[in-house]
């Protein structure tokens, strides 16, 4: 990954691909995107892949050529965690894990329970796991 930072119709395109369950051709993405020009999607599309954000997954034929299709290269979490990760680069400020918790719990108030069930979870594996290789 060379890049994490995407331009806001970059993001729109990673939007679209992330909510998909399928590989997308460019005309479908484009299709679900509101700024997104037809002139300009292709740079993106090139732009997202030379950056790692975006694969190639397969082709179909369209009418009478073949054509591309593509899928997100990286998770929507794995996004979160490259920006997190470059915000307190950038700010050389120390990454307390308690505060960044305690923000994400109180984001998600209805989930709150499900998500302290999942960091417990998380833990508890985490652990196990580290246990088993020293």
């Amino acid at each position: 990954m060379t890049k994490t930072h995407l331009t806001s119709k970059e993001y729109e395109i990673m939007k679209v691909l992330w909510s998909s369950d399928r590989p997308m051709l460019i005309s479908d993405i484009l299709s679900l995107t509101e700024t997104v020009s037809e002139n300009s999607i292709h740079h993106m599309i090139n732009s997202l892949e030379r950056k790692g954000f975006v694969k190639v997954a397969g082709s179909m034929r369209v009418v009478k050529t073949p054509g591309r299709l593509y899928a997100p290269a990286i998770t929507v979490a794995e996004y979160a965690a490259l920006q997190s990760s470059e915000i307190f680069k950038t700010t050389n400020q120390r990454f307390d894990v308690k505060n960044f918790l305690l923000c994400l719990t109180k984001q998600s108030k209805n989930k709150n329970n499900d998500m302290m069930n999942e960091i417990e979870e998380f833990i508890k594996n985490h652990k196990k796991n580290t246990d088993n290789r020293g």
